[in-house]
């Protein structure tokens, strides 16, 4: 079997292992946002079975064939706000990069759809981009909150950043466990992003629990 290349190596997010933490073996866990599918093998090292939805279509690819031979496992092309495939009441979800992406109203909208797919007490850690991430307010403006970078690996992809109020407010149909604003330099995925980018992100890790 080949070698996988080092982005698939990188150690999994903060939040996927506290989420592998909080949860029993034999979980359904949904993950948003495949990534380059680094989070996977941590999943199915706490016994959980795990459902995928990733919208870009080559990653999904790209993620159901490596995960061809993995029972536990399923991946579905989706949108993050919705139809969302599979069963419902899942366990836990995560979702460390998708919900960077978009527009306030359209994250606001997969929150919704992902609260829908999960049964009450469910868990969920994501992270959502800071007011202090320097790239807020560089490039195309979209909205009051939203911009997308004219140069670089994300060109043309529109990013929303949150103040706390504005966080708490999109997630207040959840019990907020905890609501961190931290550097990324250590946990953006270097399947997207060189060092020298991440080394001045700023995400909110936010840990919820379903109502």
């Amino acid at each position: 079997m080949a070698e996988e290349p080092d982005t698939l190596r990188e150690p999994p997010h903060p939040l996927v292992a506290a989420l592998a933490e909080g949860l029993p073996a034999g979980s359904r866990v949904l993950v948003v946002g495949v990534g380059s599918g680094r989070h996977i093998p941590p999943l199915l090292e706490a016994s959980f079975q795990v459902d995928v939805v990733e919208e870009d279509a080559r990653r999904a690819t790209a993620a159901a064939e490596r995960f061809a031979g993995q029972p536990r496992v399923r991946v579905a092309r989706a949108g993050y706000a919705g139809p969302i495939p599979f069963a419902l009441d899942y366990d836990g979800a995560v979702s460390t990069h998708a919900l960077l992406h978009g527009s306030p109203p359209t994250i606001a909208a997969s929150v919704a759809a992902i609260g829908n797919r999960m049964r009450p007490g469910g868990l969920f850690h994501l992270t959502l981009g800071s007011i202090r991430d320097p790239r807020c307010g560089g490039g195309a403006r979209i909205d009051d909150a939203t911009w997308a970078a004219e140069s670089g690996s994300e060109s043309g992809v529109p990013h929303a950043f949150f103040d706390e109020n504005a966080a708490r407010a999109l997630l207040s149909e959840w019990n907020i466990l905890s609501l961190d604003e931290r550097s990324a330099a250590e946990t953006a995925g270097r399947w997207a992003h060189a060092p020298a980018e991440t080394a001045t992100m700023i995400h909110w890790f936010a840990r919820l629990k379903r109502r």
